[in-house]
């Protein structure tokens, strides 16, 4: 008789029911000979994180709900149940990740030893790039979403991104304070920052010859330098 163990008996009734659905499996450690059960946490990122990487090296244009519950050899329904649609499931994607990002540049901000307007632009490029790369088929995804995604859809995306380029452009116009009375120079700078840190987390190699941090530092210089002559 198979035994249950004690964490699992005195899990309220509401999340019990929640672990025993189980479509998908997760690789994990053998615990009294028997596989734990996954949450539904864990099997949802686990979707995103293969529906990413399937993504990745199939194209978007061959990505379907059948095409992933293939890929993960479960029930289409079963699929269902954690996203009902294909544009669900990239949305959330996209904007996980997206909060991602702001967490841990805003993190970055905070902890920064420099706490000049430059010195925080420069913790923000080296955490905001590094971030990418870690989660790269993620980052994939959302650099081409705005062209994916339709008018309701990409509003909380182009939101949450906007938020992003506020943070660069604040303590841009802090660095340089002549930007104040050009705010189309000071938003086309931040935007020109986002977008060449997004794609180098898309081509740069984690541990190849260009190193992350150093191309993160050089960026920033970059954009340091064209705020000054504006």
């Amino acid at each position: 008789m198979r035994s249950i163990s004690t964490d699992y008996m005195n899990t309220p009734e509401p999340e019990r029911r929640e672990t025993e659905r189980a479509p998908v499996r997760l690789s994990g450690e053998l615990r009294n000979g028997y596989r734990p059960r996954p949450t539904t946490i864990e099997r949802s990122r686990e979707i995103r994180e293969i529906a990413a990487r399937y993504i990745a090296e199939n194209g978007i244009w061959r990505f379907s709900m059948l095409s992933l519950a293939k890929h993960l050899n479960c029930l289409l329904p079963t699929l269902c149940y954690y996203y009902k649609k294909r544009e669900e499931l990239i949305t959330d994607i996209v904007l996980r990740h997206v909060e991602t990002l702001r967490a841990r540049t805003g993190l970055a901000i905070d902890e920064a030893e420099d706490e000049s307007p430059a010195g925080e632009l420069h913790a923000f490029a080296r955490e905001y790039l590094l971030v990418g790369l870690a989660e790269q088929d993620f980052h994939r995804l959302m650099v081409g979403y705005a062209d994916l995604a339709g008018p309701e859809d990409g509003k909380p995306f182009i939101t949450r991104r906007e938020s992003l380029r506020e943070m660069v452009e604040t303590r841009l116009t802090a660095h340089a304070p002549s930007l104040a009375g050009k705010p189309e120079a000071a938003r086309a700078l931040s935007r020109a920052m986002l977008d060449t840190l997004s794609g180098a987390a898309v081509w740069l190699e984690p541990y190849g010859v260009v190193k992350p941090v150093a191309y993160a530092a050089m960026v920033t210089d970059w954009l340091l330098d064209q705020a000054a002559r504006s």
